[in-house]
């Protein structure tokens, strides 16, 4: 059973005519470009203390729906206008980076990079901990040394 496909010119086209490459990924596309992703804002430094979510898309190289997804997803404290534009900060925006890297680069599932950065986050909650820590030990073995002295 062939099936035929007439197009808005009158042309057939029989489904094995009909290019049925699989689509690029993101990471391979910026390949063909000459760029990687972990270019993806290594040049950057933030000049303004907001940026829209244009520019936001733009750094990422990605549309606004992705940046408008990931905020609501990953839950980012943005700031809105009176009309309801979000306004990023340097800070959202290497969140945004994280996520990127994440879901983009690494091909993780939303979940998974949510769980991911959950776990980054205790791991750096408790590595500010262990440092707090060591400062505290630090500090009393110099109160000890300079009694001895």
């Amino acid at each position: 059973m062939n099936a035929h496909i007439l197009t808005l010119f009158g042309e057939e086209l029989v489904p094995e005519q009909l290019n049925t490459a699989p689509r690029k990924t993101v990471a391979a596309q910026q390949e063909d470009q000459g760029t990687t992703g972990s270019d993806v804002l290594s040049h950057w430094e933030p000049v303004k203390q907001y940026y829209a979510i244009g520019e936001v898309a733009e750094l990422f190289k990605v549309r606004t729906s992705h940046i408008r997804f990931w905020t609501k997803e990953f839950e980012l404290q943005v700031r809105t206008t009176s009309k309801g534009d979000r306004l990023y900060t340097p800070a959202n925006i290497l969140e945004l980076k994280a996520i990127y890297d994440l879901v983009k680069e690494r091909g993780f599932t939303i979940q998974g990079a949510k769980a991911r950065l959950k776990d980054s986050q205790r791991v750096t909650a408790e590595t500010m901990d262990l440092r707090q820590s060591l400062l505290k030990l630090r500090n009393q073995l110099l109160l000890i040394r300079n009694q001895l002295v």
